[in-house]
């Protein structure tokens, strides 16, 4: 009996290999004469680079995001004429690739140097820190002018047969297919959706997947009942131990009108993560000091995911069997470039296939 089992399973596997070996030579095979589509979920900076670099290789690629715009962290809300920096404050430059990118954006004046160091900070390092012209969504909104966007579409459940379906949850319940799916959400979220599409990849990629952990922030958006006092750059950085974070966007140059940006550190997140209005007086208080000007309103954004702590160990990971590629933040880093460069490296990875 332990034989027959033994035989069958050793036939099982070897049809499913030549079964994917077929698949590949035939995927290949269509691909190499036309285009392929291809489906990004996930409109931050690392989705949108991934849909922009297989746009430009000529693909027909189609981004999907429950949200109404693109940027993810990269995100500047507008608030009572104000216009704030909500997520990521900067973004630094030292891969060539990314270099690539910031001439296009800088050409289409959409990105300019914010600054390099911060009067009395000489423990930090010095290299540029550059922003969005007209806030930090502004290179996402660029990159986006390059292929389609399904927007307020958030993605209930994935299906693959012979093509990958995705399933809008509410709406219209839109359905979209494509030959190719990248996602890019957030580590803990493409967990839930893989539950919710009842579907696994293999054990050792799940692993790692399963490992990675996130901090969260909570952040303060402020209007500021007159300017602050604050110097350029407009930033200050651990004014206390639990703020890592404050920023005016007037000074920093996005805003007509003063208002601030305040992080809580992780720890004092958490604290508060499920009642923000009761962590935010002190909040307050402490930008209000250092910005010597009151704040005459104030809200707040809870970042789930605002940086990882435990990565995936590689930049992306494609699989031609599953015509799966995943990235994001969790992939490349904390870092803005990271992000971006596990983008570029998933379209990289999906144009060798």
């Amino acid at each position: 009996m332990e034989s027959y089992a033994s035989s069958a399973f050793v036939i099982y596997q070897r049809v499913k290999y030549f079964y994917l070996i077929a698949t590949i030579i035939i995927f290949n095979s269509k691909n190499s004469e036309s285009s392929m589509k291809i489906l990004v979920v996930g409109a931050g900076i690392s989705g949108c680079v991934c849909a922009h670099r297989l746009a430009e290789a000529g693909h027909d690629v189609t981004l999907v995001e429950k949200g109404r715009g693109v940027g993810g962290r990269m995100s500047t809300r507008r608030m009572s004429g104000a216009r704030i920096d909500h997520g990521a404050q900067f973004f630094t430059v030292r891969d060539q690739r990314m270099k690539g990118l910031l001439e296009q954006w800088q050409n289409a004046g959409v990105v300019v140097p914010w600054y390099d160091s911060i009067p009395g900070r000489q423990d930090l390092p010095k290299a540029v820190r550059y922003r969005g012209i007209n806030g930090m969504t502004a290179p996402a909104k660029f990159l986006a002018k390059s292929f389609s966007f399904e927007k307020e579409f958030f993605v209930e459940s994935v299906f693959f047969d012979e093509e990958w379906q995705i399933n809008e949850k509410d709406g219209e319940k839109r359905r979209l297919f494509a030959d190719h799916l990248v996602l890019t959400l957030p580590v803990p979220q493409m967990l839930e959706l893989f539950q919710r599409s009842e579907m696994e990849l293999e054990s050792k990629i799940m692993d790692k997947l399963e490992a990675v952990r996130y901090t969260r922030c909570l952040a303060l958006l402020g209007i500021l009942d007159r300017p602050s006092l604050l110097p350029f750059p407009g930033t200050l950085t651990h004014p206390v131990p639990e703020v890592e974070w404050i920023s005016d966007n007037q000074v920093k140059g996005i805003s007509e009108l003063p208002a601030c940006t305040v992080h809580a550190n992780d720890e004092y997140s958490k604290k508060f993560w499920d009642s923000p209005e009761e962590g935010a007086p002190f909040l307050t208080k402490v930008a209000e000091d250092q910005l010597e000007c009151k704040i005459t309103e104030w809200s707040c954004h809870r970042w789930g995911f605002a940086k990882p702590l435990v990565t995936f160990g590689a930049t992306q990971y494609t699989s031609a069997w599953e015509r799966l590629s995943l990235a994001g933040d969790s992939f490349g880093g904390e870092r803005i470039e990271n992000a971006a460069m596990s983008g570029w490296d998933a379209a990289q990875a999906i144009l060798e296939l």
